[in-house]
């Protein structure tokens, strides 16, 4: 009987020593961060390669449909960076935007001589390379913002003369973009003179001091991506 109750004892204290024991892990399932970049969420990334079967390298065409229907300031700054393999074309005159993919432009901002820009699309009547009253490109500014120029209007050598680029709109930046070009010695102390030329402009009033400083801000901008200096990618991609 002693032998009985021990063994019971026994029994009962191995239960409950298991039921103490904690349960192995299950799977692990990732879950969706609602804060996370919508480029990591969709999977999309910058174009890497020629659109196939073009008679010149320019990104994809469904890509480039994406793109010329909003604005991507990010974006530009990335596909504008030396050494993409991105066409640039350069303004032989002076026009107003126009996208004639019905998405999104920066009306205002006029196309200047001189600016450079990026390629995208290749327009005609029949797909092939020609010139013609309709012939042109789809193309991309340095404000993220697509455009259509006709062939005449721009030249595939840089000018002799000042290069010229559209006005990167700071507020239209990512916050992690703006991060680190704030961290930038010369961008930062730029942005600060800016600061102070426009304290106006929330009362209506720009001077010309403003306009100037602004300019020199937005040049030290470009400088920065045309000597390599490195970005965050996108956050939010076509």
């Amino acid at each position: 009987m002693r032998v009985i109750a021990a063994l019971v004892l026994t029994l009962t204290g191995l239960g409950c020593g298991s039921a103490s024991t904690p349960k192995a892990a299950g799977p692990q399932v990732a879950s969706t961060d609602p804060s996370a970049p919508s480029s990591t969420k969709t999977g999309r990334s910058l174009p890497d390669h020629c659109a196939r079967g073009k008679h010149e390298c320019v990104p994809p065409p469904g890509w480039v449909k994406r793109l010329c229907d909003d604005v991507y300031p990010d974006v530009a700054l990335s596909m504008f960076k030396p050494g993409t393999r991105w066409q640039r074309l350069y303004m032989l005159a002076r026009a107003e935007p126009f996208n004639a993919s019905g998405g999104a432009s920066l009306l205002g901002d006029k196309l200047e001589r001189g600016e450079e820009v990026i390629a995208l699309k290749r327009r005609d009547n029949n797909g092939e390379l020609q010139v013609g009253d309709n012939a042109g490109y789809d193309v991309l500014r340095w404000n993220g913002a697509c455009a259509t120029i006709h062939d005449g209007d721009f030249a595939r050598d840089p000018p002799r003369g000042t290069i010229m680029h559209s006005k990167i709109e700071w507020r239209r930046l990512s916050l992690d973009v703006r991060k680190v070009l704030e961290a930038q010695p010369d961008i930062s102390a730029a942005e600060d003179a800016r600061r102070k030329a426009c304290k106006g402009v929330g009362l209506g009033e720009v001077g010309k001091d403003c306009e100037v400083y602004d300019r020199k801000f937005m040049d030290e901008i470009i400088r920065y991506v045309q000597d390599g200096g490195k970005l965050p990618k996108p956050s939010r991609l076509p």
